[in-house]
């Protein structure tokens, strides 16, 4: 039976992206808690996983590598080595040589060019600083104290060794390098006939002596991630006791010790990253299960799969919405109880199917960790980052794609935004500045929020720049808003000098570009001297929305529910014109600007002489505008087709669905209709500033 291999090593670099993330971001966490012996236990776990994995998938020079790095984590966890600044530096720099390494390996790509300067690194920090050996490296030198044990090994895999992706030759070739194997025997007693095999089941098993000055417990680790039908005895030769009761093993594998004379001693068992005594003969223990505790089973799913069936469910709820409109026509109008029924089935399907694609923003949040920290220690500045929201859930789709957008902003921050010891000092503020990333979910949206205590925007030297740029010109009266929001012009950049962090004017315009692609929005508010906030506005998922129909003319539009404050009924005669800032109506006492839908989308009619009077109020980022509409038509969950990949992106427009009567309705995007309405007209003047909000201006 051919196995497919390939299949096998795209589960180990999905897998190895995990530890690696674990890895990162325990590290980040063990620089400030030096002591703290349970995240270096994990950091070891992902490195030792990677190992074993990378060499049976024949991912050899990852193996090779980390095997370097695994012998220096093994000192740490013995306390021979602390824990500083240096050596979390060369620990962070051989997780990013790992991760280019298996970049190499899955996708071709040139492998990293400081692979053999950081495993010198890793060798002079473990003592060993001329080895840089292609096999294995030279172990650390005995002290008078050290002396030669001999252990026999026993080991028994289950059956389904194979499928677990292990391979016992693995276990022999890291024993060996934990000593001298003087005798190895096999047993083949268990062998069946050879055409009554199973060619991915495993049958042997066997016993060796093991020379070496380790204890036992660096022995037992080598079993660490063994499945849990898989057992080991190890007995030390010549001691009529059994061995110290601190022998581990992994929470998925037995682990027994005996001794050679066969004296009824302590047995070990594992159960549940802890170990337990009891008072039995080892025999026993040896052939017991170990209680384990029940855990939640996943299962690893290809996201095409995942995307394709919430395609079909998203269909689904289309045809749902069709067959009923059909039913209403047969029954003239009237309900079923038996469609209702179905409706709600439907649409509590496609809600179970979007949350298997949410995820926790968690691991993009840790990434950032680490660009603080490497830009904080390039620009010699003091910063403390901090993280609020991990655990809010979005997309998979978006939570990929925000990824770099992330990165700018906080790069932007640490860089442009947090001033240098000696500034802040200067300015009155503590020495170490401070960057917070936080998000939270509101409604239908994620908001992602990314806020420093630095020295905030210039708007004097940002309004020079885009004049000498040619962006705007000297006479333009600009707000407040509408200077802030000239960084994200492309090529933008106050920076004196070019550097390698800063100063090209490529990134913002980058930020924007993205977060609108995912049909969000982002802004920024500064203030001189006391730092910036910018908010990024993103939907909760990019499939379905709850929208509200409304009618113009003879076309059907959506617009997002959760922005929908309310609707009303007006007299014409009640919308009135503000210079420099279009029309508005006296809502409760809040004047709210006025949107012609008929206008900003070019339609035939321009509502301007007949009104309906018929108006829709939303709120989007804290400002609220009236929308004039022809008619309701009532709520409804659509499902988002992207209008950008089936057709082109089209200015004010998020995305477009099929109604029940098959019939296309475009979505639309709140937050760009504003801009289009404020575009599209003189900029407003000061005169509007009194306003309690930020109006929309033009005469839309």
């Amino acid at each position: 039976m051919q196995i497919d291999m390939s299949r096998f090593r795209a589960t180990f670099f999905v897998e190895a992206a995990e530890h690696l993330a674990h890895m990162e971001a325990a590290l980040l966490q063990l620089e400030n808690a030096p002591q703290d012996s349970e995240l270096l236990n994990t950091i070891f776990r992902a490195a030792h996983s990677i190992k074993g994995a990378s060499t049976t998938f024949g991912v050899d020079e990852v193996g090779r590598f980390t095997h370097v790095l695994e012998n220096l984590l093994d000192r740490m966890r013995d306390g021979l080595i602390s824990v500083n600044g240096e050596v979390v530096e060369v620990l962070l720099t051989s997780v990013d040589v790992i991760e280019g390494l298996i970049a190499a390996a899955k996708d071709g790509a040139l492998p990293p060019d400081n692979v053999e300067a950081t495993l010198l690194e890793l060798n002079r920090v473990n003592g060993n600083p001329t080895s840089v050996d292609n096999k294995t490296t030279a172990p650390p030198a005995k002290t008078d104290n050290d002396t030669t044990r001999t252990l026999r090994i026993g080991f028994q895999p289950s059956r389904d060794f194979f499928r677990f992706g292990q391979e016992p030759s693995l276990l022999l070739r890291e024993l060996h390098e934990l000593g001298e194997v003087k005798s190895i025997k096999v047993d083949a007693s268990q062998l069946p006939l050879l055409t009554e095999m199973d060619p991915e089941s495993c049958y042997l098993s066997w016993e060796l002596e093991l020379h070496t000055t380790l204890a036992d417990e660096k022995v037992a680790e080598v079993f660490m991630f063994l499945d849990d039908a898989s057992r080991f005895t190890i007995n030390e030769v010549g001691l009529p006791t059994a061995l110290s009761a601190s022998t581990s093993a992994s929470t998925s594998a037995n682990a027994c010790v005996s001794n050679s004379s066969g004296v009824d001693d302590s047995a070990v068992a594992v159960e549940s990253k802890s170990l337990s005594v009891a008072d039995k003969p080892a025999a026993s223990v040896a052939t017991s299960r170990p209680a384990t505790i029940p855990e939640n089973e996943t299962v690893r799913v290809d996201r095409a799969r995942l995307d394709e069936m919430i395609n079909q469910i998203g269909e689904l709820v289309i045809g749902t919405s069709m067959v009923e409109q059909v039913l209403k026509s047969l029954t003239g109008g009237n309900e079923s109880p038996a469609m209702d029924q179905l409706a709600k089935i439907v649409r509590d399907l496609q809600e179970m199917s979007l949350s298997l694609r949410m995820v926790p923003i968690a691991a993009t949040f840790q990434k950032m960790a680490r660009v603080v920290r490497d830009l904080s220690r390039k620009l010699d500045k003091k910063i403390e980052f901090s993280t609020e929201g991990e655990d809010t859930e979005l997309d998979k789709s978006v939570v990929d794609q925000i990824g770099d957008p992330l990165v700018h902003m906080v790069r932007n921050a640490a860089d442009h935004g947090v001033e240098t010891s000696a500034e802040r000092l200067a300015a009155g503020k503590p020495e170490q500045g401070r960057v917070h990333l936080r998000a939270y979910q509101q409604g239908g949206n994620i908001f992602i929020e990314i806020e420093d205590d630095g020295r905030g925007l210039n708007r004097q030297r940002i309004v020079q720049k885009a004049i000498e740029r040619g962006i705007i010109s000297a006479d333009d009266n600009l707000s407040d808003n509408e200077i802030c929001n000239l960084i994200f012009q492309p090529g933008f950049s106050t920076a004196e000098t070019v550097t390698d962090v800063s100063g090209r004017g490529v990134g913002m315009d980058v930020v924007r570009r993205n977060v609108e692609s995912l049909q969000g929005s982002v802004s920024i508010r500064s203030e001189i001297g006391k730092g910036s906030l910018i908010t990024v506005r993103l939907p909760l998922t990019l499939a379905i929305l709850d929208g509200l129909l409304i009618r113009l003319e003879e076309e059907v539009y959506v617009l997002p529910l959760l922005s929908v404050v309310e609707s009303i009924c007006i007299q014409p005669k009640e919308i009135q014109r503000v210079v420099g800032a279009g029309e508005v109506v006296l809502l409760r006492g809040e004047v709210v600007p006025v949107i012609r839908l008929n206008q900003v989308l070019s339609l035939k009619s321009s509502q301007m002489d007949e009104l309906s009077g018929l108006l829709v109020i939303v709120e989007d980022q804290g400002r609220r505008f009236a929308l004039v509409v022809d008619e309701l038509l009532g709520q409804q969950q659509v499902v988002i087709k992207n209008l950008e990949t089936n057709f082109q992106k089209v200015p004010g427009v998020a995305g477009a669905t099929i109604l029940g009567n098959g019939r296309v309705a475009l979505i639309l995007d709140l937050f760009a209709i504003s801009n289009l309405c404020s575009n599209e007209t003189p900029r407003r003047t000061g005169t509007t500033v009194g306003l309690p909000y930020e109006p929309c201006s033009g005469a839309c």
